[in-house]
C-alpha cells in the first residue's frame, strides 16, 4: 500500500504542496541597479528572506537578476491572504529604500 500523498477518493497528489489551500504568491518587479551592483543579488534574496520573502531574476524562477529583481512572498500555506501581501509589499519598500540610499549617497558625492 502506497499511502503517500494519496486520498481514496481524491487519490495521488501531482502538484506542488505549495500549490495546496491558499498557495498565493503576490509579487513586484523593482529596479535597483545599484543595489544589485552593491550587494548582489543573492545578497538581496538574503534581505528578501529575512523578511518572509524571496528574490527572483524578473523574467521567472531562476532567471538572473539584471537591473531589476521580482519580490514575493515566500510563505504560502497557513496564513491569511493578507499577511502575504503585507509581507511583500514591506520588503518591496525596504529594498527601494535601500536603493534609494545609494542614489542619494551618489548624488551627495
Amino acid at each position: 500500500d502506497e499511502g503517500y500523498m494519496s486520498h481514496p477518493v481524491l487519490g495521488m497528489s501531482t502538484c506542488c504542496p505549495t500549490n495546496l489551500g491558499t498557495g498565493m504568491r503576490g509579487s513586484g518587479h523593482i529596479l535597483i541597479p545599484k543595489l544589485i551592483a552593491k550587494i548582489g543579488f543573492e545578497g538581496i534574496d538574503k534581505v528578501a528572506r529575512s523578511m518572509n520573502c524571496q528574490a527572483r531574476g524578473s523574467t521567472g524562477e531562476h532567471s538572473e537578476g539584471i537591473d531589476r529583481v521580482d519580490i514575493s512572498n515566500w510563505r504560502r500555506l497557513g496564513y491569511p491572504e493578507y499577511n502575504l501581501v503585507e509581507d511583500m509589499i514591506k520588503c518591496v519598500n525596504v529594498i527601494r529604500q535601500m536603493e534609494d540610499e545609494i542614489e542619494e549617497k551618489v548624488s551627495i558625492d
